[in-house]
């Protein structure tokens, strides 16, 4: 009997060392068969993405004013600060001889103050509108050092702006250049992407706002794009003038006229805002700045893969878009009509950074990528100038120009169906 007992109890040990084994041996194999789905999924989006970077190789105009310059076409320069990742800024703030901040020389209690409230009016929110508008693709990082650096010069002889056009950028390429060389002992330049200069309120001879292209060399490191400012006007600057001149080193154009004789900063007449009015970051509209960015300068930036993007050759063609601060959905219709020419829609909600908006609908735009920053690269169509909310079309509205129609044919809460129709 007890021979008999240790044969069955070890046929069913031997039974149970079979059953865990094919429990683990399934347990395998569904974590085969996830990691093989996983990969295929991939694999399909892969495809999918060149597929689709085929589809609108006749819509990415390519970029016709050269260089490293800020353009409105693919590619936009390698010289340029990353568009996606951690992007690191370092924020510095100067004082003058004959223009010194009003809580002194020495790094105080008032003095740390005075600086961050300077950063949290102009800096600050800044990285938060840039992470929105390209979905969480770019993170920015400011690092402020919070001290007054005394410039070695005075500021009506060395850094001011009394001259225009090639003077004062080669003035305030000093600024920031003698703002580096200060910093360098106390800060870490090590993997800076761009500075900002702030200039004290005294200072009120240095009022615009500039990005710049000029190599900076600190801590081993060669810094090519940087920002210079004024702190002191009505209007500007604030945080979306920062966001701006990142717009810039990053690589986007003016979208506003820049030829429009300027009576000052703060009273600026529409004929400025006659390209894009009141639509986009980079118009710099004062009356409603906070605005979500066009879908082209997102895509530009990589912000908008190119399944995103309907490319339009064959007409008629009927495409449903998602509103633009919306994450997933074709985000723009883009129409080629030169090689430096196009005709894009994209739909706006009261939504995001777009609330102040008046009305909701599709917004047409053209795109010539041979056009100069601040000469109009982009041009919003609108009977309006400077182009306001009627420039957005409702159901039932038609766009027309040159023989192309843009009609709106129905619109959900998920976004606007339009049909775009050619000569």
């Amino acid at each position: 009997m007890w021979r008999i007992c240790v044969v069955l109890l070890t046929v069913g040990l031997l039974a149970g060392c079979a059953s865990s084994a094919r429990s683990e041996q399934v347990a395998v194999l569904g974590a085969d068969v996830a990691d093989l789905r996983e990969r295929m999924n991939e694999l399909q989006g892969q495809v999918a993405e060149l597929t689709a970077y085929r589809e609108v190789a006749a819509c990415r105009l390519s970029n016709q004013v050269g260089g490293d310059q800020t353009n409105s076409g693919f590619p936009i320069s390698p010289e340029r600060i990353p568009a996606s990742g951690n992007v690191n800024v370092a924020v510095l703030f100067v004082d003058f001889p004959d223009a010194q901040a009003l809580q002194g020389e020495t790094a105080t209690a008032d003095e740390k103050g005075s600086t961050h409230d300077l950063f949290l009016k102009i800096v600050s929110d800044a990285d938060r509108y840039l992470k929105v508008m390209s979905y969480g693709t770019l993170d920015v990082t400011f690092r402020p050092l919070h001290r007054w650096l005394r410039m070695p010069h005075n500021l009506s002889i060395d850094y001011s702006d009394f001259e225009s056009g090639y003077g004062i950028t080669m003035r305030r390429l000093r600024l920031i250049g003698d703002a580096i060389g200060l910093a360098d002992p106390d800060f870490d330049f090590e993997d800076i992407d761009s500075v900002v200069v702030i200039a004290t309120p005294e200072a009120d001879s240095i009022k615009r706002a500039i990005a710049h292209r000029g190599l900076f060399y600190a801590d081993g490191q060669t810094i090519g794009n940087s920002i210079s400012m004024g702190s002191s006007g009505r209007h500007w600057p604030n945080w979306l003038t920062t966001a701006h001149e990142l717009g810039h080193n990053l690589g986007l154009p003016d979208l506003y006229d820049t030829s429009v004789k300027r009576d000052s900063e703060e009273d600026l007449s529409d004929e400025v805002y006659r390209f894009v009015g009141e639509f986009g970051l980079m118009g710099g509209s004062q009356s409603h700045p906070r605005v979500e960015m066009f879908a082209w300068s997102r895509w530009q930036l990589g912000w908008l893969r190119d399944t995103q993007v309907a490319c339009i050759t064959s007409f008629p063609a009927s495409v449903q878009l998602t509103p633009l601060p919306t994450s997933g959905g074709i985000k723009a219709v883009v129409v080629p009509l030169t090689e430096t020419t196009a005709l894009v829609v994209e739909s706006r909600r009261i939504l995001g950074y777009d609330f102040r908006l008046r009305k909701e609908g599709a917004l047409v735009y053209k795109i010539d990528t041979s056009v100069q920053s601040g000469e109009g690269p982009i041009v919003v169509g609108s009977i309006s100038k400077p182009p306001d909310h009627s420039a957005l079309l409702g159901p039932g509205e038609v766009w027309n120009s040159d023989g192309y129609s843009v009609t709106v044919k129905e619109v959900t809460p998920e976004g606007d169906l339009v049909e775009i129709t050619a000569p």
